[in-house]
């Protein structure tokens, strides 16, 4: 894996959080935010009310278009405060005021993040040796019939058992909301892919992706204790690299890694992602303006 400037971020990779299909319609459905786009695509800012005084905060993260003063109060909003992470610009603008670093990391859903260019059908020869390893041992088991993964048409067989296990995950009760109102969402559901994992005709982990364009993004997924022998990690992720090159997707967005200075928690959830990733980059600016 080799760390690149953001200035070198591919033009046609999609930031799923704040330029896809699936997180514009969901924030405007059911956040208490106020959405706007901010280009003809699905590209948008989030406005947030403080209590009842009439100044807003403004959150653009990882865009390059400058939310300027002419189209805040286009939105009708006459004091805001604006808070600007960038997705690829280096220097900052005039007027903006660089927030610390060790802030920005805390604000930011992901400061560190990685991604795969898919342009080759031998993707995982660009694996490290290890996790190549792990693939082998996955389709021994395939051609022996006991492992099965499958893309899950059906979304609610992995929403009944995504939300009657028990997770130590502290996100696990936001994501089963997030799951039963994207699944029921005709337009949002449309962009998601599911894959489940058997093992003996019993499934033992699964994973949900969200595709934009030409980017396909990591969004979540759960493996049980059981699983633990058999690298099922590996058997979502090489399903997901060898779908996704079929329907012709460019990038794969591994999402959140591990920065420096974070609780070494975030070690276990994002260690494995860097023995099959290609690149990883760090979102260190967030700059701020008061009207």
């Amino acid at each position: 894996m080799k760390t690149i400037n953001r200035l070198f971020i591919p033009e046609d990779f999609i930031y799923y959080r704040t330029w896809s299909k699936v997180f514009y319609e969901y924030y405007k459905k059911y956040s208490k935010f106020l959405i706007e786009k901010i280009n003809n695509w699905y590209e948008f800012i989030k406005i947030i009310k403080f209590f009842k005084f009439p100044i807003r905060f403004v959150v653009a993260e990882k865009t390059d278009i400058e939310p300027n003063k002419e189209f805040i109060k286009s939105i009708g909003i006459k004091h805001w405060i604006i808070h600007w992470a960038p997705f690829r610009k280096i220097e900052k603008p005039k007027g903006w005021l660089k927030i610390p670093t060790f802030i920005t990391k805390d604000i930011l859903h992901s400061s560190r993040s990685a991604f795969c260019v898919l342009d080759k059908s031998d993707y995982w020869n660009k694996w490290s040796p290890k996790a190549r390893w792990h693939r082998r041992k996955i389709l021994d088991l395939k051609e022996k019939w006991i492992l099965k993964i499958t893309k899950c048409e059906d979304l609610n067989i992995f929403l009944n058992i995504y939300s009657t296990i028990s997770i130590k995950d502290p996100n696990h009760k936001r994501l089963i909301k997030w799951c039963n109102r994207s699944f029921s969402d005709p337009i949002i559901k449309e962009n998601l892919r599911v894959y489940v994992v058997y093992i003996n005709e019993k499934i033992l982990a699964w994973a949900v992706f969200i595709d934009e364009w030409k980017t396909s993004e990591y969004f979540t997924s759960f493996y049980t204790e059981e699983s633990k022998p058999y690298h099922l990690w590996i058997a979502i992720m090489d399903e997901w690299f060898s779908s996704s090159y079929e329907k012709w997707i460019k990038y794969l967005d591994l999402d959140h890694m591990q920065d420096y200075g974070q609780l070494s928690s975030y070690a276990g959830y994002t260690k494995f992602k860097e023995s099959i990733a290609d690149y990883d980059v760090y979102f260190h600016d967030m700059w701020v303006k008061f009207f």
